[in-house]
């Protein structure tokens, strides 16, 4: 859905729980976040840009840790939870000892040396949010963690306000981290990449250069002595002293991929200011051209998706470029030329084989449900075709604080932030996961896709599910949804609905009104349509075995109505504890499925990994509109709706060891993230670290959001909006598994345990909350 709002308001991120403010020397008026009508908002790097932290003591639980580090004096008691939390295989990557949050993660593998693993996530560490790096070069076994350095300025000063981290591997076996940068006490910000040639142990500071006069190459960044390249690592920079007005954009939810040139495309460098056509150096061109997309918040309104690319491993990038185009599913109601120049989550991948680009991204040039869009370009990223639609997104059907969810704005949640029921940890469906195939041949045109929405549950009820996507003929023809969750998951029915109230009535509209995220919890009657999965991330190796982890809330069936630290968020049966979950399926042929078919008949060639339910083409489902071709979705069932269990291609299976309390992560349980990754690579010497994945066909690795380390911190109602409690938080955990089976060895999704009841309630240890240590 359109969002409507001005760059003031993304730029100082003024949420109603933000109590610290120091000024803005740009002078843009304090106006307000975002109205009742977002659905494509910042990333939460931004949103909680200045998080007033817990006192950063040590005797926080610590489990999930595996080095051999000095440890730190302890005084308090394992309790029941920490035992349990670290008995099993997962390993926490992060290695600090502060009670503060890590969430919001990517990984890759070095295809080079296929024991080194190289993570990021949001860090809070330091007492604000920063970028965090967790190396490895045992399979995971133990880590090396830190934060990135932090861009320079052209004052001599640097941007310390760091997230949204995505990792990448060149073939040459270079590790690159992108992520925004910003200043927390004005508008300036950006986009930078980091890069490593030692495995993810030490990275790049990126240069932010200074234009000493006319000439672009004369560029330098701290001033003389000065080692490094000017621009180095510099995407995109917005200083807001720079000028009068300052900052009239701003920066959001970057990634990166990296991948071959297209066949008769030639390394091409830039200057740091016009980006024009540069010399390149020989020995700095990189084996891969990396890109980079993101959004761009501006005073026009909405959020604009752009690409940038290397060739010189980060050094010099070239101009930015409007990638998202424009389309009849656009609306003109909001667009009259057709623009789509409201969208959110972009993420780029690369064929390995013949280096043609694919972006995918949130859109919300709609009348109401947002849509999924994808680009495509075969010349390096210099042109593109598209954006050709995938499906519908039912992301305006959330709980929100605008359709009743005021104990999560009592919190300090966004009242326009998508939440779960039972809980209130932002939801927003912005961050989806495409992948092209990794196989050249006659998978050179597939690319894959996973995202997750609501359209099995209601404003009342959350039932998200993740859903699956293919494309045969490069991303122009879709063939969905395939519902990845085998669990239970009925749709809503009409008999859901509270016909004594005004709101738009049946199914899975109850309670909301027409043109408008804003509605009435009391128009949908109370019911449990299944479990939340959510966080979907997709990779592919070159087998064939299509790797989902997502989180998943299936296990705990039985906990009850008031259970918990917020007894008033707490109301339906179950759905409550979170776990993190896989699910893998194969694909070893393919048929190639146009738009010229437009057949609701899926080829037999093209039906792996496909529900029998799915059909061809499911985004031109229920076309409707006034002289028009825009797209929204009619009342009723829709795709994906009503998949039966029994036939659904993904195996599941359990990941985390143990589940945890998401109302114990970060701000009293208002953010775990908006993402978690995974990724896939062949078996290390025949096995996985932990000797599972036996028949040496391939393995997948995770790095999720865990709140298994976080406590409450006494009564709720005594805690501040904005501040994050003292022994509240969240860490980043690894495991790996098999690949196709998900052979694992534990966790088979049997219910929730005795012992994980605990979570349920688990307080602060002993002596924290007197302030003893």
């Amino acid at each position: 859905m359109r969002t409507r709002y001005g760059v003031a308001g993304l730029l100082l991120v003024l949420c109603s729980f933000l109590v610290f403010w120091v000024g803005s020397a740009s002078g843009i008026p304090d106006t307000p976040f975002a109205d009742d009508e977002d659905t494509t908002a910042v990333s939460g790097a931004l949103d909680l840009r200045d998080s007033n932290g817990s006192t950063n003591v040590t005797e926080c639980p610590q489990a999930g840790l595996r080095d051999a580090q000095p440890k730190p004096l302890n005084h308090h008691a394992m309790d029941q939870n920490e035992k349990k939390s670290d008995e099993g295989n997962d390993v926490r990557a992060n290695q600090d000892y502060s009670c503060m949050p890590q969430d919001e993660t990517s990984l890759d593998v070095n295809p080079l040396s296929t024991s080194n693993i190289v993570g990021g996530a949001n860090d809070y560490r330091l007492g604000w949010g920063t970028s965090g790096f967790y190396a490895s070069t045992d399979n995971g076994r133990h880590w090396y963690d830190g934060i990135t350095p932090f861009p320079s300025l052209p004052s001599g000063d640097n941007l310390d306000g760091g997230g949204d981290p995505s990792i990448v591997f060149d073939r040459g076996g270079v590790a690159y981290y992108a992520q925004i940068n910003f200043n927390r006490t004005d508008a300036t910000s950006g986009v930078w990449v980091n890069r490593s040639t030692n495995g993810g142990f030490t990275w790049s500071r990126p240069c932010s250069a200074i234009q000493r006069n006319a000439d672009d190459v004369q560029g330098v960044c701290g001033g003389s002595g000065d080692p490094r390249i000017p621009g180095d690592g510099t995407v995109a920079y917005c200083d807001d002293l720079a000028t009068t007005a300052g900052c009239q954009v701003s920066y959001d939810k970057e990634w990166i991929t990296a991948g071959p040139r297209p066949s008769g495309v030639s390394p091409t460098c830039f200057t740091p200011f016009s980006h024009a056509v540069k010399t390149c150096n020989e020995d700095w061109i990189g084996t891969d051209r990396l890109y980079v997309t993101y959004s761009r918040f501006s005073d026009a309104g909405g959020a604009e998706i752009y690409l940038q690319y290397s060739d010189d491993q980060a050094r010099s990038w070239s101009a930015p470029q409007f990638i998202a185009g424009s389309g009849d599913f656009c609306s003109p109601s909001w667009s009259p030329s057709g623009r789509c120049n409201d969208s959110q989550g972009s993420q780029p991948t690369v064929n390995p084989t013949t280096g043609q680009l694919w972006v995918g991204f949130l859109n919300g040039d709609t009348e109401d449900e947002d849509q999924y869009l994808v680009v495509t370009s075969t010349d390096g990223g210099q042109t593109f075709t598209g954006p050709h639609r995938v499906d519908t997104i039912y992301d305006v059907n959330e709980p929100r604080g605008v359709n009743g969810r005021t104990d999560c704005t009592a919190r300090g949640q966004g009242s326009t932030r998508a939440v779960p029921t039972n809980s209130c940890f932002r939801f927003d469906p912005i961050m989806h996961s495409l992948v092209a195939d990794k196989r050249g041949g006659a998978f050179a045109d597939d690319v894959y896709l996973a995202l997750y929405d609501n359209r099995n549950g209601t404003i009342r009820d959350s039932n998200n599910d993740i859903f699956f996507y293919k494309s045969t003929d490069g991303g122009v023809t879709w063939i969905g949804p395939t519902r990845v969750n085998n669990d239970r998951s009925e749709a809503p029915t009409n008999a859901n609905a509270n016909a004594t109230t005004f709101a738009r009535q049946g199914a899975r509209d109850c309670g909301r009104n027409d043109g408008t995220i804003a509605g009435r919890q009391a128009g949908c009657l109370e019911h449990n349509f299944g479990a939340d999965q959510f966080f979907p991330w997709l990779t592919i190796d070159k087998k064939g075995n299509l790797n989902v982890t997502f989180h998943d809330r299936r296990n705990d069936t039985n906990s009850a109505v008031g259970a918990g630290p917020w007894p008033t968020s707490k109301t339906e049966v179950g759905n409550y504890l979170v776990w993190y979950w896989g699910a893998t399926c194969k694909i070893t042929q393919t048929e190639t499925v146009t738009s010229a078919t437009m057949s609701s008949s899926v080829p037999s060639g093209a039906s792996q990994c496909v529900a029998p339910e799915a059909i061809v083409n499911p985004g031109l489902f229920g076309v409707i509109g006034s002289g028009n071709n825009n797209v929204n979705a009619p009342p009723g069932a829709v795709p994906g709706q009503n998949q039966n269990s029994d036939t659904l291609p993904f195996k599941n299976f359990q990941i985390s060891d143990i589940g945890s309390n998401f109302d114990y992560s970060f701000r009293a349980g208002i953010f775990a993230g908006d993402y978690s990754g995974n990724t896939s690579g062949p078996v290390v010497n025949g096995d996985t670290k932990n000797g599972h994945g036996e028949g040496g066909s391939g393995h997948g690795a995770a790095l999720w959001t865990d709140a298994r380390n976080g406590r409450g911190s006494g009564d709720p109602t005594s805690l501040e909006p904005g501040r994050n409690p003292i022994c509240e938080q969240s860490d980043v955990f690894f495991d790996d598994y098999g690949l196709p089976g998900g052979d694992h060895g534990h966790g088979k999704g049997e219910g929730m345990t005795k012992a994980e009841q605990a979570f349920l309630l688990a307080p602060c240890p002993a002596g924290m909350l007197a302030g003893k240590h």
